[in-house]
């Protein structure tokens, strides 16, 4: 593998380390628009969503946001939906509504 790709990707996840964040990974289509609209009812705001040529066909991605807190759920047609934050945010939504958590950027597992 080239030598930049790999430096690129272990800054993104030295980043997500260094920024205390968690994911919730292998979220199913229908169990995510419920916990979606769970966290609108309360209080989190849809931001941001991708509206590339291949949204909801290749890759999707929504920001939901809460104050100054943001969390980045992502689509694609592997592994389903994920959603990353600030750790203690993740581990509470993952705690109410019996998700697992992982402490790894949600790209690792595609790495040798």
């Amino acid at each position: 593998m080239n030598a930049l790709p790999c430096i690129l990707r272990s800054l993104a996840k030295l980043k997500f380390r260094m920024l205390n964040r968690a994911t919730i990974k292998d979220i199913k289509g229908e169990e995510f628009k419920g916990l979606v609209a769970l966290l609108v009812s309360e209080g989190w705001r849809a931001g941001s969503r991708y509206n590339g040529f291949d949204a909801g066909i290749d890759y999707d991605c929504l920001r939901l946001r809460r104050g100054l807190t943001s969390l980045k759920c992502e689509w694609d047609n592997w592994s389903e939906w994920s959603m990353e934050g600030p750790r203690k945010v993740i581990e509470s939504i993952a705690a109410r509504y019996q998700l697992k958590v992982s402490y790894a950027w949600r790209w690792s597992e595609y790495d040798r």
